[in-house]
């Protein structure tokens, strides 16, 4: 089954990433600290996401347009009072030529959603905010995250035991790795 590969493969460059932001994550003291932040995921995301929407088949993933956007960042940036124009994208995101990909790529961003809640909860505390207000790209899904994950794996589940499932594998590890990358080149 490739969720097991997914787990498997990617555990360590996973590991990776979250000791990296976690320290970072329990950092922001101030919305200012909150801004750059959320300006390092957009500036990560954006490209990341027009190569999955370029690649990603329209029945592949029917409610991928209701799935986390960039948008949402921008929308926290203006709640908090800040400059809420697009950062601009330094990255170079994982180049995505096939469907395949799309849905790696896709793996590392919507298995997120799951975290979000932890790191939405960790931030508001810092600041002292509700979560309601400025948290929406964090906030993900809020109480439909189970739901919404266990949907994207079902339609995940198509690439076990394909050709495809290699690349599916190789271009969710290399987006971990690489946003491991990018968290070091923004908060160097």
């Amino acid at each position: 089954m490739i969720l097991e590969q997914l787990r498997e493969t990617t555990q360590e460059a996973h590991q990776d990433l979250e000791k990296a932001m976690m320290p970072l994550i329990n950092n922001v003291r101030d919305a200012a600290s909150y801004g750059k932040l959320l300006r390092t995921f957009y500036s990560f995301y954006h490209p990341l996401e027009k190569g999955i929407q370029q690649h990603l088949y329209p029945d592949a993933l029917p409610d991928y347009h209701e799935r986390r956007k960039t948008s949402w960042i921008l929308d926290d940036l203006k709640a908090l009072g800040l400059d809420d124009t697009p950062p601009p994208s330094a990255f170079a995101a994982p180049v995505i030529t096939t469907n395949a990909q799309a849905f790696g790529a896709l793996y590392v961003m919507e298995g997120s959603t799951l975290g979000g809640k932890i790191i939405c909860k960790t931030i508001a505390n810092n600041l002292g905010r509700d979560e309601k207000e400025g948290f929406r790209f964090f906030y993900g899904y809020g109480p439909e995250a189970g739901s919404r994950w266990k949907f994207f794996l079902a339609q995940l589940d198509k690439f076990s035991n394909t050709p495809h499932e290699e690349e599916t594998v190789g271009m969710a590890n290399d987006v971990f790795k690489q946003f491991r990358v990018w968290m070091n080149v923004e908060y160097s």
